[in-house]
């Protein structure tokens, strides 16, 4: 068996073939901070990486987003669908595409096989490739038939990822997107794409005539390329703020260390699976794509992103489950966390107070300042976790300082005569009908056990938890239960949201029995239709986006493995993960939300935080 991918000889692999009827999805690759996605026709969506001063930026066919629409909710979810079935850019045959067969190759790898009307077959593979210090996004395609007539067509911008959110924190202006082109190499057919705004640069290797537009993007006009005397074409790109300096013209690397440079990242994914195959898709792509949202920033620190393609920012909260999935699979894991929590604490600002924000950017700048209690805790209980996985005593004594100083901070915002903190949001970002969040307070109990069991003593756990007991304990329908919020001074607000997992948790924790009566009575309300806003046709939501989410059904499983520890509740947790299988896209992504009907995706194609859950969780399948 040759050990070449000119051969396309992929048997020492193990591929996933996708199934369209699972829900077709445009395909993602990522590779140390480079990031992208393609049709299942092989085109180019996007093609993203780290940028110092923007966080992230894109190469991509998508036009950018009017900044006067921000705060419009209807033209920011019709903008993240456009991304997702958007036509991308590459190579386009004068004869049409009538069969695919789509697979992923050690679940990360993107390899597509393509019939044309007139018989003609065309095979498409494309990854990020790490080759020393620089990464670059390769696709390599082979055709059957070398009198194919391929053009490489598409409009290309180069500017700052779009930021599209629902709750907008503070609109951070688009730059402008005018993209300028200069062909290096004719003879090597090696183009420039730049965009002084930024500044920034793209360099490609493949052939094409370009021609600028009067909206600023750059026409690839679709001269037909030139196939080699097998049938192989390849496109080559480069993203980042030095590469005319890096890639250009020597730069590019010689086709037989191109071949094994792909050979090398082939075998690397197949290695992170050697001790530790999924056992279904979901589990793969969480795991995949957990890794391709972490983003290098400095030598030392990596940002964890919430995905890489509509919102490639970050959150405290969603990316602490990302880091327990990664702490959880192996050593790369581990140590990108350890890298994650040196951003977190050394990298990423705080306000005068101490306090994180709301969301971030990739290079630690914050993008919304909006406070919320849970976004405080989050880091903490990831350094606790993570030093209690791995020994790290180094790390642990190298952030202490930082720890103490975020706990001063919070308790600077205690409330005089009680264990409750404020928060300004919900962890949805949505506004919070009363000040006291409930879940928040579970959450930031158990961090200070965690904190203990790593010599973190910080305040007294019992004083706190029975000040839960005490003031978000309610009545409703005859039943005592937990409150989503409360003032304080006897008002509740009754709810139960998707984000809100720590209530789920809580027997898992240690919080509550599994048989704990007002534990009981607080997911049975959850699950229901007095759950106004929160229920969706017998499944949890969130008034964010309404609609189920895969994020409810995570907390259904855990709460019918949890209520019986006996006898678990196996048909309410088959039932749970039937869902979640259902909601899966075909290659095994779970979206924000989706249809109660037909499970077709809501909101969000891409989102890290719910598969992360499924391998990060106690219990979890």
């Amino acid at each position: 068996m040759p050990d070449t991918l000119f051969d396309f000889d992929f048997s020492a692999y193990r591929l996933r073939q996708l199934d369209p009827a699972d829900g077709i999805k445009p395909l993602d690759f990522a590779a140390r901070g480079i990031s992208g996605s393609l049709t299942p026709d092989g085109r180019l969506i996007a093609v993203n990486a780290y940028h110092a001063q923007h966080g992230i930026i894109t190469l991509t066919s998508v036009p950018p987003f009017a900044d006067e629409l921000r705060y419009d909710p209807q033209a920011v979810r019709a903008y993240r669908r456009s991304i997702a079935t958007d036509a991308g850019f590459g190579l386009t045959f004068d004869q049409p595409i009538i069969a695919r067969d789509v697979f992923l190759i050690e679940d990360a790898v993107p390899y597509l096989r393509l019939r044309l009307a007139d018989g003609a077959q065309a095979e498409c593979l494309t990854c990020a490739v790490e080759a020393d210090s620089i990464v670059q996004v390769i696709q390599r395609w082979r055709f059957s038939d070398l009198k194919i007539v391929a053009r490489l067509m598409g409009r290309l911008r180069l500017m700052r990822a779009a930021y599209t959110q629902l709750t907008e924190g503070g609109v951070l202006p688009m730059p402008p997107v005018t993209t300028h082109a200069h062909i290096d190499q004719p003879d090597q057919h090696t183009f420039t794409l730049s965009n002084p705004a930024l500044p920034a640069y793209a360099v490609c290797r493949g052939g094409a005539g370009l021609s600028a537009q009067p909206d600023g993007s750059v026409l690839l006009t679709g001269q037909p390329v030139a196939l080699a005397d097998d049938g192989q074409f390849e496109l080559r790109i480069g993203l980042g703020t030095d590469l005319p300096t890096a890639q250009a013209g020597a730069g590019w690397a010689a086709p037989g260390r191109v071949d094994g440079d792909l050979l090398a990242t082939l075998r690397r994914w197949r290695g992170r699976w050697a001790d530790d195959l999924p056992p279904d898709r979901l589990h793969a792509r969480a795991r995949v794509y957990a890794l391709g949202c972490c983003v290098p920033v400095t030598d030392e620190a990596t940002c964890i992103l919430t995905d890489h393609m509509l919102l490639p920012l970050s959150w405290n909260r969603d990316s602490y489950y990302t880091a327990l999935a990664l702490l959880r699979w192996h050593a790369e894991g581990a140590s990108m966390v350890r890298r994650h929590l040196i951003w977190l604490f050394e990298v990423a600002e705080r306000d005068a107070d101490g306090a994180w924000g709301r969301a971030y950017l990739a290079n630690g700048r914050v993008k919304d300042r909006g406070f919320q209690f849970d976004q405080q805790l989050y880091p903490l209980l990831e350094l606790a976790d993570t030093v209690l996985h791995t020994g790290d005593a180094d790390l642990l004594a190298r952030l202490r300082p930082h720890v103490t100083d975020v706990l001063a901070a919070l308790r600077r915002r205690r409330h005089p005569d009680a264990w409750l903190f404020a928060t300004d949001e919900t962890p949805a970002d949505d506004p919070i009908a009363l000040p006291y969040h409930f879940s928040s307070h579970v959450l930031l109990w158990h961090t200070l056990i965690q904190l203990a069991r790593v010599g973190l003593m910080a305040w007294d756990a019992d004083a706190l938890k029975a000040d839960i007991q005490r003031y978000f304990v309610s009545e409703w329908g005859g039943r005592q239960l937990y409150a989503y919020a409360t003032d304080g001074a006897g008002r509740h607000h009754h709810y139960h949201d998707a984000n809100d997992v720590p209530l789920a948790l809580m027997p898992y924790w240690g919080a509550c029995t599994a048989d704990d009566p007002i534990w009981r009575a607080t997911v049975d309300f959850a699950f229901s239709e007095a759950n106004a806003g929160g229920f969706y046709a017998g499944r949890l939501g969130s008034v964010h986006t309404p609609a189920p989410w895969p994020l409810g059904d995570i907390q259904a499983w855990l709460i019918a493995h949890a209520r019986h520890p006996a006898r678990h509740d196996q048909a309410g947790a088959q039932a749970a993960y039937h869902q979640l299988q259902q909601a899966a896209q075909w290659d095994g992504a779970l979206p924000e939300a989706y249809a109660a009907d037909d499970f077709s995706v809501v909101s969000r194609h891409w989102f890290a935080w719910p598969g992360a859950m499924l391998c990060a969780l106690p219990g979890t399948p």
